[in-house]
C-alpha cells in the first residue's frame, strides 16, 4: 500500500534527505514559504462533503494531497520547483453517537530515499454539522472543521492546523463541495547550534466533487489554491 501512494500518487521531492539538509543551512526568516508550502500538503486531503455525525456515520479511504512550490522557496531546486510535493494518509472517520459530530485520524510512513530515516504523516481532526445535506432540499449542507496535521522526520517535524468551513450540495450520484480556511503551519528544525521555527499563515479555498457510482463507495476529486500556490487532492474509500 505505501509503495502504491508514495510511487504512483507522489512526488518524490518530500522523500529525499537532502531537502532538509538545505533546510537548515538557511536564515529561519527564509523559511516561511517553506513552512506554507509543506503547509500547503498537509492541510489538504481530508476535505471532503459536508458529514453529518451519528451512531452510523463512518469513513475508510485513502487520500493524497498534492501542493504547487512557491517560487521563493528556498530549499528546492529550480528543476524541483516545476513539480509538486505531496503525501498520502490512510484515513479512518467515525460519526460521534447522538451528535452531529465526527472525528477523524490518518496515519502513513515511508522509507525516505538515500537515507536510513523515515518519513511519518499523521493527523486527526473534527467536525461539526451545522446543516444537514439532503438530496431532498435545495439548501446545501454546511460544517465547521478543526484538524491539526503533522510530518515528522529526525531534524524536522512541522505542524499545520486548519480551521475551516465546507458546503456540500448532495445530487443523485455526486455531490460538489467547497471550502475556505485558514492554515498555520510551525516547522522546528534542528540546524547546527540552534533551532530554527519558522511559521506560515495561508488562506485555502477549495473546490471539489464526490463521484457514488458504486453503494458505499465514494472517489473524491479537487483542486485547491493556498495563497499563490495550486494543488489538489483524490481520496477513496467506503462510507456510510
Amino acid at each position: 500500500m505505501r509503495k502504491i501512494l508514495f510511487c504512483v500518487f507522489i512526488f518524490a521531492a518530500f522523500l529525499r534527505a537532502d531537502w532538509i539538509d538545505n533546510a537548515k543551512t538557511k536564515a529561519e526568516s527564509e523559511l516561511k514559504p517553506l513552512a506554507g508550502d509543506v503547509g500547503s500538503v498537509l492541510g489538504g486531503g481530508f476535505w471532503s462533503p459536508t458529514k453529518k455525525g451519528g451512531l452510523l456515520g463512518f469513513d475508510v479511504g485513502i487520500q493524497v494531497s498534492a501542493s504547487g512550490i512557491s517560487d521563493d522557496n528556498p530549499v528546492f531546486t529550480e528543476d524541483e520547483k516545476e513539480g509538486n510535493l505531496g503525501a498520502g494518509w490512510l484515513y479512518i472517520s467515525k460519526g460521534i453517537p447522538f451528535t452531529r459530530m465526527d472525528v477523524f485520524l490518518r496515519a502513513m510512513q515511508s522509507e525516505m530515499k538515500n537515507s536510513d530515516e523515515k518519513i511519518n504523516f499523521f493527523g486527526f481532526g473534527l467536525e461539526y454539522n451545522i446543516l444537514k445535506d439532503r438530496v431532498i432540499s435545495p439548501i446545501p449542507g454546511i460544517s465547521a472543521v478543526l484538524g491539526v496535521n503533522t510530518l515528522s522526520v529526525t531534524g524536522l517535524d512541522a505542524t499545520t492546523t486548519s480551521i475551516g468551513l465546507k458546503a456540500s450540495k448532495k445530487l443523485p450520484i455526486i455531490t460538489p463541495f467547497v471550502v475556505i480556511a485558514s492554515e498555520k503551519t510551525k516547522m522546528e528544525i534542528d540546524a547546527v547550534g540552534v533551532k530554527l521555527e519558522p511559521e506560515e499563515t495561508r488562506a485555502r479555498i477549495l473546490a471539489g466533487i464526490e463521484f457514488r457510482l458504486i453503494p458505499f463507495t465514494y472517489l473524491d476529486l479537487a483542486f485547491s489554491k493556498t495563497d499563490e500556490v495550486t494543488g489538489f487532492q483524490i481520496s477513496a474509500g467506503i462510507k456510510k
